[in-house]
Parts: C-alpha cells; sequence; structure tokens
C-alpha cells in the first residue's frame, strides 16, 4: 500500500508529464492571460483520478489563485481578460474564468456583472462551474 506521500509524489510526476503537452496547446502563454512568465501547469478542480490535459491549465503566478479558487489580488480592472476567456474554446479555461468572473461578480464589479449576463456554457461545462 502506498503512502500519502508516495501518492502525492506520483501524481506530481503524472502533472509534469503533461507539460510538453500543455506547453504546445498554450504556446508556453498562460491559458487565462496570454503573460509568457512564471508558468506552471495546475490542475482545474474537481481534480480527476488521474491528472488530464482537458483538466489541467498553463497559468502564470497572478493567474494561479483564479484556478485554485483564492482572492483575485489587485485591481478588479486586471481580471477583464477573464470575460475573453468565459467565451473561449477551452473548456478548463472557460471553467476557471466562470468561477473567477462569478466571484467578482459577487463583489459587484460592474464589467464580470456584464460579463456574466447571458451567458450560455454547454451542459459538461456547466456542470463544473
Amino acid at each position: 500500500m502506498a503512502s500519502g506521500y508516495d501518492r502525492h509524489q506520483q501524481r506530481h510526476e503524472d502533472i509534469m508529464a503533461l507539460g510538453r503537452e500543455l506547453g504546445r496547446r498554450s504556446r508556453s502563454r498562460c491559458e487565462l492571460c496570454g503573460e509568457r512568465t512564471s508558468l506552471e501547469i495546475v490542475e482545474v478542480p474537481p481534480l480527476p483520478e488521474q491528472p488530464e490535459a482537458d483538466r489541467a491549465l498553463m497559468v502564470c503566478a497572478r493567474c494561479r489563485p483564479a484556478v485554485e479558487g483564492g482572492k483575485l489580488l489587485g485591481d478588479p480592472e486586471t481580471w477583464r481578460f477573464l470575460a475573453e476567456a468565459i467565451w473561449g474554446e477551452l473548456p478548463p479555461a472557460q471553467v476557471v474564468a466562470v468561477r473567477a468572473t462569478r466571484r467578482l461578480a459577487a463583489q459587484r464589479v460592474d464589467w464580470a456583472r456584464v460579463a456574466l449576463d447571458g451567458l450560455f456554457l454547454d451542459p459538461e461545462i456547466e456542470a463544473l462551474v
């Protein structure tokens, strides 16, 4: 029976194995804002049993809290790129963008509320947000 540490290490290795695929898909840019620096692979919750490229994103350090559900730092205007990501074709980015934009709308950020007005999501995406 594997220890918790061993399972964690194996999952980390499996996530890192997605790096080449995600690097190609993202063109070495943050899949939310387009930034090119400090990129890392982050899984989009809820986590699947085994790491999958379709449930992970290549993101910059600034966007990581958006994926993990953390506080969106700085002026809400700097997060306007989320309004564009909502309508993107990459499902994990869409899920994260909707979640983060909903958090901003709950804080009464006008552009976030406007971005969510009339939003239609595929049922698969809606089930994840």
